[in-house]
């Protein structure tokens, strides 16, 4: 069963108020057995979730999807069809929010069209930097993470991008608690982060290495470059991640690093002599090397 089947069970059964916070229904899934993953709790109802005024909008809604769900204040949430009401409320309420959701993906729209032109690398001296609004660690930008033994036994098996992934998630959550909103971005960054109405973007890059590594630190995507040098994203380099006390270095574009282009190439395995050449170092033996070759077979001696 999906978490948004779920919820709408928990309101069914008045186990969680109208308006509830993530906290709320993660309690009441384990009271009565049902199971899902702390980032899928965290993510579901940001995702799928648009204001009823302002500028709150799911990244998933932002893609096109209808929401599920209301923002209230702070980390509250409330099911847009809800159980209590009768199915022609209910019907309003969805026709109300799919007009909303509407609205605020024109808004964003008209905000990526014209808020954040392209920059040139030339200007980037005149171009005034700052870092995140979100104080999201301290002055430095860089910021040591004691992890517990248990949260880094779940993260052995992932890769080194989702441990970065993680370590971010759980900072932010540790230092903001329910007010902070992580949502996946979509848009050529990883990750949306929203507390107290302001939003900050961005791209998470893990390395396994005690420094920011530059020489492997790359942006691929068209997408994610320009959200880096328009401003409107920034690089939380995660480093030490197998370690038990990662850091995380806050990186903006024009302040901490340029981007230049590199030429990108296939890579394509060199085969062993031994498959190229199988043949090759093996002991020939001839039998009968002086008898006539196939003399029988021409046909002009017949």
């Amino acid at each position: 069963m999906k978490l948004i089947d779920d919820i709408i069970h928990l309101r069914h059964e008045k186990l969680i108020k109208r308006e509830w916070k993530r906290k709320d229904i993660r309690e009441k899934l384990e009271s009565i057995g049902r199971n899902h993953s702390l980032n899928t709790i965290n993510t579901v109802p940001s995702n799928f979730s648009v204001a009823k005024e302002g500028e709150g909008i799911g990244n998933t809604v932002k893609n096109g999807t209808d929401p599920k769900f209301w923002r209230g204040g702070p980390g509250l949430y409330e099911l847009i069809e809800d159980p209590d009401d009768d199915p022609e409320t209910q019907q309003a309420q969805m026709r109300r929010a799919i007009a909303r959701a509407k609205e605020l993906r024109e808004n964003n729209k008209g905000r990526s069209a014209t808020m954040h032109p392209p920059i040139a690398p030339t200007s980037l001296s005149s171009v005034a930097r700052s870092k995140p609004e979100i104080p999201s660690f301290n002055v430095d930008s860089i910021v040591p993470i004691a992890l517990t033994e248990a949260e880094r036994k779940k993260m052995e098996d992932l890769s080194t991008e989702q441990k970065a992934l993680n370590i971010v998630r759980a900072r932010l959550r540790d230092r903001y608690g329910e007010d902070v909103e992580i949502e996946e971005d979509g848009d050529g960054v990883d990750l949306r982060v929203t507390i107290d109405g302001k939003t900050e973007r961005i791209e998470v890059k893990g390395t396994k290495d005690s420094d920011i590594a530059w020489q492997k630190l790359k942006v691929s995507s068209k997408k994610s470059h320009d959200a880096l040098v328009s401003g409107d994203a920034s690089i939380y380099r995660v480093v030490d991640v197998d370690s038990a006390d990662p850091r995380v270095h806050i990186l903006i574009y024009g302040e901490d690093f340029t981007l230049e282009p590199e030429p990108r190439w296939s890579v394509k395995r060199i085969l062993p002599d031994n498959e190229r050449y199988p043949m090759r170092g093996l002991p020939y033996r001839y039998d009968r090397p002086h008898d006539p070759v196939a003399l029988d077979d021409w046909e002009i001696l017949k």
